[in-house]
């Protein structure tokens, strides 16, 4: 669907779509009325076929056509005239193969020739598209192009079906669902093809340019609405023929009505319709009942008599509603208690309304009542226990967590807002808890088992609170605790122990031992502030210190956070007028070939030049783009940036670019990194793409999928900061990586522990095994080059080969290193 929305709006001129669209439903409008006429007018019924398949090829080929024209490839582009002439043809026989099938009335045959129709929109589709010519190499997405046309075959043959439908609402909706078959096939259709610029293919001398399909599409237009006009003045004749038709009638029927034999039907048809009525009244939902103005019993049907279980004996005309209520009350519906009959019945009656009424059984009626002129009442009674029942469910899920049954968040605000302003002056505490590894456990054990611990969360939290406490899950693995009467921190602090204790104790199920933690962050009334808002946000603010200082701990709010909270707000909003302006420059850290002694590649590295505050390194601002999503724009910018600097580099020299999470949940990746490519001239095999393991947590096959072609189109894949995730050797066999990168943590020890230096070495090992490259990072001293070189690691990086530089010192960088320049030996 993203693929989908992305080739619409950014591809194509959303004008002309709209155009498209409209041209599309015209046409299916009018093809269906001429569709209605051959249904009807069987002397002229294969007239009225043609105009249908006339106007409907018609209408999905200017559809196409002026969709074609609204495409945007930035490419040169023409049509073939004698595939575009085909096109139109084929459209109009092979819909009007499906018309004339879909005249049979038999439900199935109607699909079929719906069905028929679709595969004309396929047909006529697909040899448009082979009309078109462009300056490029269109590769297609078979499973798109399979969808598209399931689409079009099955929602024409649904419109086809539903235009014989005797539902009104449903004939009427038919020209909409052809509509949408026609534009659901060709965007779909066209979100398949992927275009990739290219000097391979030239336009023929004979190719029609765009401005001359717009005059043929235009004039193909005309002929549609000239169609539809001359229909709708047909269908508006032949309606006045027959209004005259009915005229005659009418006054035939009001000469034969004179007579006797009229008077007598028109006798018979009243009997006939006092029989209707009261086959009506005994078939109603619900319960009714007429009481003249004395309080007796006139009118009723079955329905009320079993509602309240009235006996036959009470249910003649005339009883008094006395009676009747005497024996509900007898009988154990009615209580007995005349508060009852005087505060609800009575008062409600006298008024008329609507009002409810509980029965001892548990059941609730509904009863609407409305006085008669004659000063009797006339009620319906319906039994709406269920529908009450259903709506305390609805409010009850509304206010309240499903998983867990905690209050959710906006019930949570609400009692912490009554908390501090219901007593003058408050105290209390708000303790914002957030499960630490639950996310590591939720991926690897899969979501059913983080729900468990979820659930049993809840009931720790539950039990350790006071019985005034309001404990809440907020979303998520978070949660919190509204603690009331706390005059100190001492207190707060105690159940934030308490609390850290039970979720630290193992949880057991179905033979696995999970531990998680929890982390809480507090904020007190009024000490902090009496504010609900600012309370949370407050209590969040400690979360996030106690998170980044040492998780399995609580925090207090300190003025000093909401400090660091501004700051990130700003570094955002900077960030924003960053990508905007382009405030972002590459630098490159080169990757020397310790068996070479040349530069083999270099590592892309973003810096933010803001224009204050200078230079702003990626620590500082990378996490934030992370976590806002701004990290998409600046990813793609550095990829196209990387790629152009490289494109000037010598063809054996790569570029390798670091990748986000976020940059893989866009979908978008493969097509942004061809794109890349294709404006730099850069060939895929200079390219290599770092990833970490975090990537591969969110959907292993479909991330696998994507590296997998991004492989076969020559890309190289590294797996950075090996070591420090899971490192998982799994990864390593399931998933396309041609590099290692060892993490700097490794090798800033190198030299002195020796549990890094046999960590590094059964890395090494292991790549060489796999046919992998390593690539060491943070190299700043000679001594651990020169035992990384000992060990066999294939390439280095760091402070000790060179800083990363712009690029325009790369050349030097190349020259100094080049291959009869210096060696490893040299280096050290």
């Amino acid at each position: 669907m993203l693929r989908v929305y992305a080739c619409i709006v950014q591809e194509h001129d959303l004008r002309l779509v709209v155009v498209a669209v409209i041209i599309c439903l015209l046409a299916s409008c009018i093809a269906f009325s001429a569709f209605k006429q051959a249904q009807r007018d069987k002397t002229r019924e294969p007239l009225w076929t043609a105009l249908t398949a006339i106007v409907a090829g018609l209408g999905i080929w200017a559809t196409h056509f002026v969709a074609m024209l609204a495409f945007e490839p930035n490419l040169p582009v023409g049509y073939d005239i004698g595939t575009t002439l085909m096109s139109v043809v084929v459209a109009v026989v092979v819909s009007g193969m499906g018309w004339r099938v879909a005249l049979d009335p038999r439900p199935a045959t109607v699909a079929l020739g719906g069905a028929i129709v679709g595969v004309g929109v396929a047909t006529m589709h697909f040899i448009g598209m082979g009309a078109l010519e462009i300056a490029g190499l269109m590769v297609w997405d078979r499973s798109l192009v399979m969808a598209s046309i399931g689409l079009g075959v099955v929602l024409s043959a649904l419109a086809v079906r539903l235009s014989r439908s005797s539902s009104r609402v449903l004939a009427r909706s038919a020209p909409l669902v052809l509509a949408l078959a026609i534009c659901a096939l060709h965007f779909v259709a066209m979100a398949a093809v992927r275009i990739y610029p290219g000097n391979a293919v030239d336009l023929t001398g004979g190719a029609v340019d765009s401005a001359t399909l717009a005059t043929v599409v235009t004039a193909g237009i005309l002929l549609i609405m000239l169609a539809g006009f001359g229909l709708l003045s047909f269908e508006r004749t032949l309606a006045r023929v027959q209004l005259d038709e009915a005229a005659q009638r009418s006054a035939l029927a009001e000469q034969i009505l004179q007579t006797a034999a009229e008077r007598d039907a028109l006798t018979a048809q009243l009997q006939r319709e006092a029989e209707l009525s009261t086959a009506a009244l005994e078939n109603m939902v619900h319960g009714l009942s007429v009481y003249d103005e004395n309080e007796r019993l006139v009118v009723f049907n079955q329905k009320y008599a079993e509602l309240y279980g009235i006996p036959a004996h009470l249910l003649v005309p005339g009883t008094p509603f006395f009676d009747i209520r005497e024996h509900l009350v007898a009988s154990g519906t009615f209580p007995d208690n005349d508060e009852f009959y005087h505060n609800i019945l009575s008062a409600k009656r006298e008024e008329g309304g609507r009002f409810e009424v509980s029965l001892l059984d548990g059941r609730i009626v509904e009863v609407r009542m409305k006085r008669m002129p004659s000063g009797g009442r006339l009620a319906t009674h319906e039994d709406v226990t269920a529908a009450r029942k259903s709506a305390q469910e609805i409010a009850w899920l509304a206010a309240h967590d499903a998983l867990t049954g905690l209050p959710n968040r906006t019930a949570f605000a609400r009692k912490l807002a009554a908390a501090l302003a219901d007593a003058p002056d408050p105290h209390l505490a708000m303790l914002t808890i957030d499960l630490d590894r639950f996310k590591e456990v939720n991926d690897t054990l899969g979501h059913p088992f983080g729900d468990r611990i979820l659930r049993h969360a809840a009931e720790r939290l539950s039990e350790l609170a006071g019985t005034d406490d309001v404990v809440t899950r907020l979303g998520g693995d978070e949660f919190a605790v509204i603690q009331l009467g706390v005059s100190d921190p001492v207190a707060a602090g105690e159940l934030a122990a308490r609390i850290i204790d039970a979720l630290d104790r193992p949880f057991e199920f179905e033979g696995h031992t999970v531990v998680i933690g929890a982390s809480i962050g507090i904020a007190l009334a009024p000490r902090d502030s009496a504010n609900p808002d600012e309370l949370m946000q407050m209590s969040d603010l400690a979360l996030y210190r106690a998170k980044a200082e040492s998780r399995g701990t609580h925090r207090f709010f300190e003025p000093g956070m909401d400090a660091r909270l501004r700051e990130r707000r700003s570094i955002e909003a900077g960030l924003r007028v960053a990508i905007r302006e382009g405030q972002f420059e590459v630098l490159y850290q080169p990757q020397l070939d310790l068996r070479s002694g040349a530069i083999s590649g270099f590592e892309a590295l973003v810096r933010w030049n803001h224009p204050t505050r200078g230079v702003i390194q990626p620590l500082d601002f990378i996490p934030v783009a992370e976590d806002t999503s701004l990290i998409i724009p600046i990813g793609e910018w550095v990829l196209r940036q990387a790629c152009r600097d490289a494109a000037r580099w010598p063809e054996d020299v790569k570029v390798a670019v670091n990748l986000s999470p976020a940059q893989f949940k866009r979908g978008d990746l493969i097509a942004v990194t061809m794109n890349a490519l294709a404006a730099a001239n850069l060939a895929p095999g200079r390219l290599e793409l770092e990833i970490t393991e975090s990537v591969l947590l969110h959907d292993e096959t479909w991330v696998r999928s994507v590296l997998d072609r991004l492989t076969a189109f020559g890309v190289g894949i590294a797996l950075d900061d090996f070591g420090t995730g899971y490192s998982s050797l799994s990864y390593l066999r399931s998933f396309p990586f041609s590099k290692i990168k060892i993490d700097r943590s490794f090798v800033a020890d190198l030299a002195g522990a020796s549990d890094c230096r046999a960590i590094v070495q059964a890395t090494i090992q292991l790549s060489e095994k796999l046919g992998m490259r390593t690539t060491a990072e943070g190299v700043e001293t000679a001594e651990q080059l020169d035992i990384l070189a000992h060990e066999g690691c294939t390439q280095v990086q760091g402070f000790r080969i060179s800083r990363p530089v712009p690029a325009l010192a790369v050349p030097a960088l190349l020259d100094r290193y080049a291959p009869d320049y210096g060696r490893v030996a040299r280096v050290v």
